[in-house]
């Protein structure tokens, strides 16, 4: 007999996929989690002007995002392809032709967020010697395109 490992309780690093864990309690689940930090990041930058060495460390972040998404797109995709032969799945119209058509939507998705990655890094490379004068110190602020301000 084959057991079925039911994805959306699993834990990792204590959250799971969809919100609750499997005794039912609500726990923030990670797509959650990164909405939020989409959301807090749109409410941060609202508020004046952002130095290039800032900014080369949050694209240093953002870009992973773009790296990351396609190989969840793609391990999503074959889930729910999968998931066609293991549960008795319903649906308005025929079950395989929604999943077919999810996966060329997901597939599509995958493209734009490579391509996002990619834009990212260039976005980064090209403030990457960028530096300022922070006028409260008196020095200049440099940024040598590594992870850290000098």
């Amino acid at each position: 007999m084959t057991t079925t490992i039911h994805l959306k309780n699993l834990i990792h690093d204590g959250r799971c996929l969809v919100g609750y864990d499997d005794q039912g309690e609500y726990v923030a689940g990670w797509p959650e989690v990164a909405r939020e930090s989409i959301r807090a990041i749109n409410h941060l930058t609202g508020h004046g002007p952002i130095p290039a060495p800032t900014l080369y460390r949050v694209l240093g972040e953002l870009k992973g995002v773009g790296h990351l998404l396609p190989q969840a797109l793609a391990q999503m995709t074959r889930g729910l392809q999968k998931s066609l032969e293991v549960y008795r799945v319903y649906d308005a119209r025929d079950p395989a032709d929604s999943v077919l058509e999810a996966t060329l939507l997901l597939n599509q998705a995958l493209r734009k967020a490579a391509e996002l990655g990619e834009l990212l890094e260039a976005a980064q490379a090209a403030i990457s010697e960028q530096g300022y004068h922070d006028e409260d110190e008196g020095d200049p602020t440099l940024f040598d395109g590594e992870d850290d301000p000098r």
